[in-house]
């Protein structure tokens, strides 16, 4: 054969140092370069704004809705009514707080000392987490009674900004830590205060009253939005 044509492979690719320079800056340009496309596709996928894990300056907000029950029972002077609400885990939320209210109206007696009231005690016992069981006392005249049991600590739904944090900080931060499902139980005694006018008789005086306990849990879920620094 005649001039360069009968050069083999090797001698093709190892021949000169030149060729060889070529050969090493391919194969390590091949090696390099997926693994550097690849690192950073997987990168932004986990990243959204940023990544979850990384510190920085974020608009946070909370996306908020509410649960609600409520049951009414007539009392008489005396009797205890046990009210029972069982709150299931909202599907993606947290729960931020349970408020219970206690109401009753006693419209039909004469003025001060004769109104109505209540003693309302509650049992916590069945709800997921350690918390304290609650009490008080309050006339018929509307809200009797109420109770606001916080679940996420400090939680209140105001929007505000995080500054040298991560997703992660914010996410630990704002969460319920799986309590306050379960059965939620209120127990209220009725105080009928009638005083007779005429003899043993009140013509106007009542025997019971309708009471009604409320309760409202405020749920939310978190929301990012990434604050890009002014240079």
């Amino acid at each position: 054969m005649v001039g360069g044509w009968g050069m083999s492979l090797s001698e093709k690719m190892f021949g000169s140092q030149r060729a060889i320079t070529i050969w090493v800056v391919s194969v390590v340009f091949a090696i390099v370069f997926p693994a550097y496309f690849s690192y950073m596709a997987s990168d932004a996928d986990g990243s959204g704004d940023g990544a979850s894990g990384a510190k920085g300056k974020w608009n946070v907000d909370f996306l908020m809705d509410n649960i609600t029950f409520e049951e009414t029972m007539s009392l008489n002077d005396g009797e205890q009514g046990d009210f029972y609400f069982d709150l299931e885990r909202p599907e993606d939320q947290m729960i931020g707080y349970v408020e219970i209210i206690v109401s009753c109206n006693d419209n039909d007696d004469t003025g001060p000392g004769t109104n109505d009231d209540v003693d309302v005690a509650t049992d916590f016992s069945g709800v997921e987490g350690a918390l304290d069981d609650e009490s008080g006392s309050g006339t018929c005249f509307g809200d009797a009674v109420t109770f606001t049991i916080q679940l996420t600590p400090e939680w209140n739904g105001s929007s505000y900004i995080a500054d040298g944090v991560s997703k992660d900080d914010i996410e630990s931060k704002w969460n319920d830590g799986g309590n306050g499902t379960g059965e939620w139980l209120t127990s209220v005694t009725m105080n009928v205060n009638t005083e007779p006018i005429i003899g043993e008789i009140n013509p106007i005086g009542d025997e019971d009253e309708d009471v009604t306990v409320s309760w409202r849990v405020a749920v939310y879920s978190l929301e990012f939005t990434a604050i890009e620094e002014e240079i």
